[in-house]
Protein backbone atom coordinates (compact mmCIF):
# COMPACT_ATOMS: atom_id res chain seq x y z
CA UNK A 1 0.00 0.00 0.00
CA UNK A 2 1.30 3.44 -0.90
CA UNK A 3 2.09 5.74 1.96
CA UNK A 4 0.12 9.02 2.27
CA UNK A 5 2.11 12.08 3.11
CA UNK A 6 1.15 15.69 3.80
CA UNK A 7 -1.41 17.40 6.01
CA UNK A 8 -4.36 15.53 7.48
CA UNK A 9 -7.69 16.14 5.65
CA UNK A 10 -8.96 18.51 8.35
CA UNK A 11 -5.75 20.53 8.19
CA UNK A 12 -5.89 20.68 4.40
CA UNK A 13 -9.48 21.92 4.56
CA UNK A 14 -8.55 24.58 7.09
CA UNK A 15 -5.62 25.62 4.91
CA UNK A 16 -7.88 25.83 1.85
CA UNK A 17 -10.39 27.96 3.75
CA UNK A 18 -7.63 30.32 4.90
CA UNK A 19 -6.42 30.64 1.32
CA UNK A 20 -9.86 31.92 0.30
CA UNK A 21 -10.00 34.53 3.05
CA UNK A 22 -8.81 37.92 1.76
CA UNK A 23 -5.76 39.31 3.53
CA UNK A 24 -6.38 41.98 6.18
CA UNK A 25 -6.25 45.63 5.12
CA UNK A 26 -2.91 47.13 6.19
CA UNK A 27 -3.95 50.76 6.29
CA UNK A 28 -6.70 52.87 7.84
CA UNK A 29 -8.98 55.49 6.33
CA UNK A 30 -7.48 58.01 8.75
CA UNK A 31 -4.02 57.40 7.27
CA UNK A 32 -5.42 57.95 3.77
CA UNK A 33 -7.17 61.09 4.98
CA UNK A 34 -3.85 62.50 6.20
CA UNK A 35 -2.11 61.61 2.93
CA UNK A 36 -4.91 63.29 0.97
CA UNK A 37 -4.73 66.40 3.14
CA UNK A 38 -0.96 66.74 2.70
CA UNK A 39 -1.33 66.52 -1.08
CA UNK A 40 -4.20 69.02 -1.07
CA UNK A 41 -2.69 71.59 1.28
CA UNK A 42 0.91 71.22 0.09
CA UNK A 43 2.81 70.36 3.29
CA UNK A 44 2.78 68.43 6.55
CA UNK A 45 2.36 71.64 8.53
CA UNK A 46 -0.58 72.82 6.42
CA UNK A 47 -2.20 69.39 6.75
CA UNK A 48 -1.81 69.63 10.52
CA UNK A 49 -3.69 72.94 10.49
CA UNK A 50 -6.31 71.56 8.10
CA UNK A 51 -6.99 68.53 10.29
CA UNK A 52 -6.54 70.38 13.60
CA UNK A 53 -3.65 68.17 14.70
CA UNK A 54 -0.09 68.78 15.81
CA UNK A 55 2.60 68.35 13.10
CA UNK A 56 4.18 65.41 14.92
CA UNK A 57 0.87 63.51 14.73
CA UNK A 58 0.83 64.02 10.96
CA UNK A 59 4.39 62.72 10.61
CA UNK A 60 3.65 59.75 12.84
CA UNK A 61 0.54 58.84 10.77
CA UNK A 62 2.48 59.02 7.50
CA UNK A 63 5.25 56.85 8.89
CA UNK A 64 2.65 54.32 10.00
CA UNK A 65 1.14 54.24 6.50
CA UNK A 66 4.57 53.78 4.88
CA UNK A 67 5.37 50.94 7.27
CA UNK A 68 2.03 49.27 6.68
CA UNK A 69 2.35 49.44 2.88
CA UNK A 70 6.08 48.73 2.83
CA UNK A 71 6.88 51.64 0.46
CA UNK A 72 8.27 55.16 0.87
CA UNK A 73 5.53 57.66 0.03
CA UNK A 74 7.65 60.80 0.51
CA UNK A 75 11.17 61.71 -0.56
CA UNK A 76 12.66 63.40 2.50
CA UNK A 77 16.12 64.04 1.02
CA UNK A 78 15.39 67.66 0.18
CA UNK A 79 14.36 70.70 2.19
CA UNK A 80 10.71 69.84 1.67
CA UNK A 81 9.26 66.34 1.50
CA UNK A 82 7.67 65.47 -1.83
CA UNK A 83 5.74 62.48 -3.03
CA UNK A 84 7.67 59.61 -4.57
CA UNK A 85 6.44 57.85 -7.69
CA UNK A 86 4.91 55.18 -5.45
CA UNK A 87 3.40 57.90 -3.27
CA UNK A 88 1.64 59.47 -6.25
CA UNK A 89 0.13 56.13 -7.23
CA UNK A 90 -0.99 55.44 -3.67
CA UNK A 91 -2.47 58.96 -3.47
CA UNK A 92 -4.54 58.36 -6.61
CA UNK A 93 -6.03 55.19 -5.17
CA UNK A 94 -6.44 56.85 -1.77
CA UNK A 95 -8.51 59.65 -3.27
CA UNK A 96 -10.81 57.11 -4.93
CA UNK A 97 -11.22 55.23 -1.66
CA UNK A 98 -11.88 58.41 0.32
CA UNK A 99 -14.51 59.51 -2.21
CA UNK A 100 -16.26 56.15 -1.81
CA UNK A 101 -15.96 56.32 1.98
CA UNK A 102 -17.59 59.77 1.98
CA UNK A 103 -20.35 58.45 -0.28
CA UNK A 104 -20.91 55.63 2.21
CA UNK A 105 -21.16 58.19 5.02
CA UNK A 106 -23.77 60.11 3.04
CA UNK A 107 -25.71 56.92 2.37
CA UNK A 108 -25.68 55.98 6.05
CA UNK A 109 -26.91 59.47 6.95
CA UNK A 110 -29.75 59.30 4.43
CA UNK A 111 -30.78 55.80 5.50
CA UNK A 112 -30.64 56.99 9.08
CA UNK A 113 -33.08 59.74 8.12
CA UNK A 114 -35.73 57.15 7.37
CA UNK A 115 -35.25 56.29 3.70
CA UNK A 116 -35.94 52.62 2.94
CA UNK A 117 -33.03 50.61 1.49
CA UNK A 118 -35.35 49.24 -1.23
CA UNK A 119 -38.71 50.23 -2.68
CA UNK A 120 -40.64 47.43 -4.42
CA UNK A 121 -43.48 48.24 -6.78
CA UNK A 122 -45.74 45.76 -8.59
CA UNK A 123 -47.44 46.99 -11.75
CA UNK A 124 -50.03 45.51 -14.08
CA UNK A 125 -48.44 45.25 -17.52
CA UNK A 126 -51.42 46.98 -19.12
CA UNK A 127 -50.63 50.19 -17.25
CA UNK A 128 -48.66 52.77 -19.29
CA UNK A 129 -45.00 53.09 -18.38
CA UNK A 130 -44.81 56.82 -19.20
CA UNK A 131 -46.13 58.12 -15.82
CA UNK A 132 -44.08 55.50 -13.95
CA UNK A 133 -40.89 56.53 -15.71
CA UNK A 134 -41.64 60.22 -15.21
CA UNK A 135 -42.06 59.59 -11.48
CA UNK A 136 -38.89 57.47 -11.46
CA UNK A 137 -36.89 60.26 -13.10
CA UNK A 138 -38.04 62.77 -10.47
CA UNK A 139 -37.41 60.26 -7.70
CA UNK A 140 -33.83 59.68 -8.89
CA UNK A 141 -33.27 63.42 -9.20
CA UNK A 142 -33.89 63.70 -5.44
CA UNK A 143 -30.62 61.77 -4.83
CA UNK A 144 -32.41 59.36 -2.54
CA UNK A 145 -30.44 56.24 -1.48
CA UNK A 146 -33.40 53.91 -1.92
CA UNK A 147 -33.04 51.25 -4.62
CA UNK A 148 -36.18 50.77 -6.75
CA UNK A 149 -37.44 47.38 -7.89
CA UNK A 150 -40.35 47.29 -10.34
CA UNK A 151 -42.09 43.97 -11.08
CA UNK A 152 -44.56 43.65 -13.96
CA UNK A 153 -47.35 41.11 -13.59
CA UNK A 154 -50.79 40.62 -15.10
CA UNK A 155 -54.26 40.60 -13.53
CA UNK A 156 -54.34 38.48 -10.34
CA UNK A 157 -50.59 37.96 -10.66
CA UNK A 158 -50.18 41.58 -9.55
CA UNK A 159 -52.02 40.89 -6.31
CA UNK A 160 -50.18 37.63 -5.70
CA UNK A 161 -46.75 39.23 -6.14
CA UNK A 162 -47.74 42.20 -3.95
CA UNK A 163 -48.59 39.90 -1.04
CA UNK A 164 -45.83 37.31 -1.53
CA UNK A 165 -43.03 39.89 -1.83
CA UNK A 166 -44.64 42.23 0.69
CA UNK A 167 -44.15 45.01 -1.86
CA UNK A 168 -44.61 48.65 -0.87
CA UNK A 169 -47.47 49.35 -3.28
CA UNK A 170 -49.03 48.08 -6.47
CA UNK A 171 -50.93 49.38 -9.47
CA UNK A 172 -53.80 47.03 -10.27
CA UNK A 173 -56.74 47.31 -12.65
CA UNK A 174 -59.23 46.06 -10.11
CA UNK A 175 -59.28 44.28 -6.77
CA UNK A 176 -61.66 42.88 -4.14
CA UNK A 177 -59.85 42.53 -0.84
CA UNK A 178 -62.41 42.69 1.93
CA UNK A 179 -61.18 46.03 3.24
CA UNK A 180 -57.53 45.10 3.92
CA UNK A 181 -56.24 47.38 1.15
CA UNK A 182 -56.88 50.94 0.15
CA UNK A 183 -56.63 52.39 -3.33
CA UNK A 184 -56.30 55.78 -4.96
CA UNK A 185 -57.70 56.04 -8.50
CA UNK A 186 -55.33 56.96 -11.32
CA UNK A 187 -56.08 58.18 -14.83
CA UNK A 188 -58.42 55.86 -16.79
CA UNK A 189 -56.89 53.13 -18.93
CA UNK A 190 -58.58 52.62 -22.29
CA UNK A 191 -58.65 49.17 -23.89
CA UNK A 192 -59.54 48.65 -27.57
CA UNK A 193 -60.47 45.55 -29.56
CA UNK A 194 -58.18 45.51 -32.60
CA UNK A 195 -57.07 43.34 -35.48
CA UNK A 196 -54.38 43.53 -38.15
CA UNK A 197 -55.38 45.44 -41.28
CA UNK A 198 -54.79 42.35 -43.47
CA UNK A 199 -56.93 40.07 -41.30
CA UNK A 200 -60.38 39.07 -42.69
CA UNK A 201 -62.12 40.63 -39.66
CA UNK A 202 -60.76 44.03 -40.65
CA UNK A 203 -63.07 44.09 -43.69
CA UNK A 204 -66.25 42.94 -41.94
CA UNK A 205 -68.87 45.25 -40.43
CA UNK A 206 -71.49 44.96 -37.69
CA UNK A 207 -70.02 41.79 -36.29
CA UNK A 208 -71.71 39.74 -33.62
CA UNK A 209 -69.91 37.91 -30.85
CA UNK A 210 -70.81 34.63 -32.58
CA UNK A 211 -69.05 35.85 -35.74
CA UNK A 212 -65.78 36.03 -33.80
CA UNK A 213 -65.99 32.42 -32.64
CA UNK A 214 -64.19 31.03 -35.71
CA UNK A 215 -61.26 33.43 -35.38
CA UNK A 216 -58.28 33.36 -33.03
CA UNK A 217 -58.59 35.42 -29.85
CA UNK A 218 -55.18 36.66 -28.67
CA UNK A 219 -54.94 37.25 -24.92
CA UNK A 220 -52.32 38.01 -22.29
CA UNK A 221 -52.54 35.31 -19.67
CA UNK A 222 -53.09 36.01 -16.01
CA UNK A 223 -49.64 35.63 -14.40
CA UNK A 224 -51.06 34.29 -11.14
CA UNK A 225 -49.98 30.68 -10.44
CA UNK A 226 -53.67 29.99 -9.80
CA UNK A 227 -54.28 30.05 -13.54
CA UNK A 228 -51.16 28.18 -14.66
CA UNK A 229 -53.04 24.94 -15.33
CA UNK A 230 -56.60 26.24 -15.64
CA UNK A 231 -56.54 29.54 -17.55
CA UNK A 232 -59.33 32.00 -16.82
CA UNK A 233 -62.08 32.33 -19.42
CA UNK A 234 -61.63 34.95 -22.13
CA UNK A 235 -63.74 38.07 -22.25
CA UNK A 236 -65.43 37.10 -25.54
CA UNK A 237 -65.53 33.35 -24.87
CA UNK A 238 -64.13 32.34 -28.26
CA UNK A 239 -63.10 28.75 -29.03
CA UNK A 240 -59.65 29.48 -30.49
CA UNK A 241 -57.36 31.19 -27.98
CA UNK A 242 -53.63 31.90 -28.03
CA UNK A 243 -52.16 33.13 -24.75
CA UNK A 244 -49.08 35.34 -24.43
CA UNK A 245 -47.02 36.33 -21.41
CA UNK A 246 -47.00 40.06 -22.26
CA UNK A 247 -48.61 42.71 -24.44
CA UNK A 248 -45.57 43.33 -26.62
CA UNK A 249 -45.54 39.76 -27.98
CA UNK A 250 -49.32 39.96 -28.37
CA UNK A 251 -48.92 43.18 -30.39
CA UNK A 252 -46.46 41.45 -32.73
CA UNK A 253 -49.00 38.65 -33.24
CA UNK A 254 -51.76 41.15 -33.99
CA UNK A 255 -49.61 42.95 -36.54
CA UNK A 256 -48.75 39.64 -38.21
CA UNK A 257 -52.46 38.84 -38.66
CA UNK A 258 -52.67 35.82 -36.35
CA UNK A 259 -55.90 36.97 -34.72
CA UNK A 260 -57.72 39.74 -32.87
CA UNK A 261 -57.60 40.92 -29.27
CA UNK A 262 -57.91 43.61 -26.65
CA UNK A 263 -54.97 45.97 -26.22
CA UNK A 264 -54.21 49.00 -24.05
CA UNK A 265 -54.86 51.93 -26.37
CA UNK A 266 -51.55 53.60 -25.53
CA UNK A 267 -49.69 50.58 -26.97
CA UNK A 268 -51.49 50.61 -30.32
CA UNK A 269 -52.03 54.32 -31.00
CA UNK A 270 -49.17 54.51 -33.51
CA UNK A 271 -50.11 51.27 -35.31
CA UNK A 272 -53.72 52.42 -35.62
CA UNK A 273 -52.69 55.86 -36.91
CA UNK A 274 -50.54 54.13 -39.53
CA UNK A 275 -53.40 51.84 -40.56
CA UNK A 276 -51.61 48.65 -39.52
CA UNK A 277 -54.24 47.89 -36.88
CA UNK A 278 -57.98 48.69 -37.00
CA UNK A 279 -60.85 48.48 -34.55
CA UNK A 280 -62.96 45.34 -34.78
CA UNK A 281 -66.41 46.54 -35.85
CA UNK A 282 -68.32 45.00 -32.96
CA UNK A 283 -71.48 46.98 -32.11
CA UNK A 284 -71.66 45.20 -28.76
CA UNK A 285 -68.50 47.11 -27.83
CA UNK A 286 -64.92 47.49 -29.03
CA UNK A 287 -63.77 49.78 -26.22
CA UNK A 288 -63.41 49.18 -22.50
CA UNK A 289 -62.22 51.48 -19.73
CA UNK A 290 -60.47 50.58 -16.46
CA UNK A 291 -59.69 52.86 -13.56
CA UNK A 292 -56.29 51.67 -12.29
CA UNK A 293 -55.76 51.85 -8.56
CA UNK A 294 -52.62 52.74 -6.66
CA UNK A 295 -52.96 50.33 -3.74
CA UNK A 296 -51.36 50.11 -0.29
CA UNK A 297 -52.19 48.24 2.92
CA UNK A 298 -54.58 49.82 5.39
CA UNK A 299 -52.69 48.55 8.43
CA UNK A 300 -49.24 49.75 7.34
CA UNK A 301 -48.04 53.27 6.73
CA UNK A 302 -45.91 53.56 3.58
CA UNK A 303 -42.25 54.40 4.13
CA UNK A 304 -40.70 57.74 3.30
CA UNK A 305 -39.50 56.70 -0.16
CA UNK A 306 -42.78 54.97 -1.00
CA UNK A 307 -44.74 58.06 0.03
CA UNK A 308 -42.60 60.29 -2.17
CA UNK A 309 -42.76 57.96 -5.19
CA UNK A 310 -46.53 57.63 -4.92
CA UNK A 311 -47.00 61.39 -4.71
CA UNK A 312 -44.86 61.83 -7.83
CA UNK A 313 -46.83 59.10 -9.59
CA UNK A 314 -50.19 60.61 -8.70
CA UNK A 315 -49.03 63.97 -10.01
CA UNK A 316 -48.05 62.44 -13.35
CA UNK A 317 -50.80 59.85 -13.51
CA UNK A 318 -53.57 62.42 -13.19
CA UNK A 319 -52.23 64.78 -15.85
Amino acid sequence: MAASFGLPCSSRRASALRSRVPPPVRYTLDQLLVLESIATTGSFAAAARDLHRVPSAISYTVQGLETALGVALFDRSGHRAGLTSAGRQVLEEARDLMARARKLDQLATLLGDGWEPELQVVVDGAYPMAPLLAALHRFIDEKIPTQVRMDVEYQDGVIDRFHEAHADFMIALGIEDGGRLKGVPLAPLEMVLVVGAAHPLARLRNLSRDALADHVDLVVRDSSPSFAHTPRKTFLGTRHVVRFSDFHSKLAALLSGVGFGWMPEHLVTAAMAEGRLVLVDLPAGNRWSYTPQLITRRDELPGRAATLFMSLLRADGQE
